[in-house]
C-alpha cells in the first residue's frame, strides 16, 4: 500500500519542522512517533474501520497532550520525550478495554496442577 511510505514521509517533515520551531531534537523525535501514530489512524478510517481507528487513535492524542502538559511543567525536553510515550503507552493501555473487537493477549499455556509425588523423589 502506498500509504506507508507516504505516512513515513510526513512523520519525517512533521519531526523536521518540529525540531527547528522549538529547537529540540527530542520533541522533533516525539513529534516523529505521533505523526506515524496519526497516520495509522489514517490507515484504519480508509479500510473503513472505525472503531479500530479510534483505538489506534489514543496513542498520537495522549502523548500530543501529555507533551504539552509536561512542557507546560517544565520538564526538561529529553524527560518529556520519555514520560509522554510512557504515559502515552499506559493511557492506551488502560482504555484499550474500553474498546470491542480489539485483539487481546491470551495465554496458550495449559496449566494444570503439581503433585507432591512428582516433585519428591
Amino acid at each position: 500500500m502506498i500509504l506507508r511510505p507516504v505516512t513515513f514521509v510526513l512523520a519525517i517533515v512533521a519531526a523536521v519542522i518540529t525540531g527547528n520551531h522549538t529547537d529540540s531534537f527530542w520533541l522533533g523525535f516525539l513529534a516523529f512517533f505521533i505523526a506515524m501514530g496519526a497516520g495509522r489512524v489514517l490507515g484504519a478510517l480508509i479500510r473503513g474501520l472505525p472503531y479500530r481507528a479510534f483505538y489506534k487513535a489514543i496513542w498520537p492524542a495522549a502523548a500530543t497532550g501529555y507533551a504539552f502538559l509536561f512542557a507546560d511543567l517544565g520538564l526538561p525536553t529529553w524527560a518529556n520525550f520519555f514520560v509522554s510515550i510512557i504515559a502515552a503507552s499506559l493511557t492506551k493501555s488502560a482504555l484499550g478495554g474500553v474498546f470491542p473487537k480489539q485483539r487481546r493477549w491470551r495465554s496458550r499455556v495449559e496449566w494444570r496442577r503439581i503433585d507432591l509425588d512428582e516433585l519428591l523423589p
